[in-house]
């Protein structure tokens, strides 16, 4: 008979156990991931320190006992998503021995006391590599929402086909109105079918200004692509250094900004950026590269995936309609 009940000290270690073993199964899969969260000592810490944020709370399923999965959630409320529930990477595991549907269980159990107090927004990480899992998220009305991806760079080829003429040089100070400008390109496009994805005046001010500040971080990576006296476009990169991640390969540089001009895509620019790109990050000393793309923009969702990005983590949502709050079916 299986209990669900409150997370405690006394479970951590088993749930560590479980952590891990999650996470050798998952490098069969991308065996680039860290090696060393297979020990369920590294696991433990990890969850440790996750454990140590304000408003997290968890369950455990147990059986006799022995822990056979558990849930962790982070009650969190900013402007963009209001009041909602978090599930980070590492919030989630179960018994490789147990049937996947157990998630539901410890979903229904935990979601029913978020619904009482107000919690309709539930979002969480998960691993791609077990599509079984995977499919309880998707059978509980969950939709994915953002993938994160990793290429190997070392496996890396300079994809061929209609590549432009550009030129290339790496940015400067003097590149700031630019990147401003360039700012609106990927506004407007996620903003567009089949996105939908609403930017406000403010966002796009913060946008613009976040921009405009990579011309000045001297940590940053920053290349820009020209055709004529028309700028095609940019990446940037910066070294992505997370020791308490699962999900990040060592020696790892993430790509959180790249845009084409909207008037040139469609030619090959963003393909011949990305040539150039790679293989300047591979001569800065760089094995991998992560990125992640909005699964519901259809131009990176192609894109990423197709130029050596491969999808190891997926981020999905759910909103229960509010209205459940007094419509309980009842007379």
């Amino acid at each position: 008979m299986i209990q669900i009940t409150g997370m405690e000290e006394k479970h951590i270690r088993q749930m560590s156990t479980l952590l891990s073993k999650r996470h050798e199964q998952e490098r069969k899969i991308f065996n680039f991931l860290p090696e060393r969260f297979e020990e369920i000592d590294d696991a433990e810490t990890v969850l440790r320190k996750l454990l140590e944020r304000p408003f997290i709370n968890g369950i455990v399923a147990v059986r006799g006992i022995d822990v056979i999965g558990y849930l962790l959630y982070e009650f969190k409320e900013d402007a963009k998503n209001g009041r909602f529930v978090w599930m980070d990477y590492e919030s989630i595991a179960i018994s490789g021995h147990e049937h996947p549907r157990l998630l539901r269980l410890l979903y229904a159990n935990a979601g029913a006391e978020w619904i009482k107090n107000g919690y309709f927004h539930h979002m969480l990480l998960a691993p791609l590599g077990n599509e079984l899992v995977i499919d309880q998220w998707l059978d509980q009305s969950f939709s994915f929402d953002q993938k994160y991806g990793v290429l190997s760079l070392d496996d890396f080829k300079p994809k061929t086909g209609s590549i432009p003429k550009l030129e290339f040089r790496k940015g400067d100070r003097e590149d700031s109105p630019l990147l401003k400008k360039m700012a609106m390109w990927n506004s407007i496009h996620q903003a567009t079918a089949p996105s939908w994805l609403p930017i406000t005046r403010e966002t796009l001010e913060d946008v613009k200004e976040n921009y405009e500040a990579l011309t000045e971080n001297e940590d940053a990576y920053l290349w820009m692509a020209e055709q004529g006296n028309r700028i095609a476009g940019f990446h940037v990169y910066f070294r992505k250094e997370e020791p308490m991640s699962l999900v990040t390969p060592e020696n790892c540089a993430e790509l959180p900004a790249a845009s084409t001009n909207p008037d040139l895509r469609g030619r090959g620019v963003g393909k011949a950026l990305a040539n150039h790109c790679f293989s300047e990050m591979k001569k800065q000393g760089f094995d991998y590269l992560v990125a992640d793309w909005n699964t519901a923009n259809q131009l990176a969702s192609y894109f990423w995936p197709r130029m050596g990005f491969q999808p190891i983590v997926v981020r999905m949502t759910r909103k229960i309609d509010p209205r459940i709050a007094w419509a309980h079916g009842e007379l």
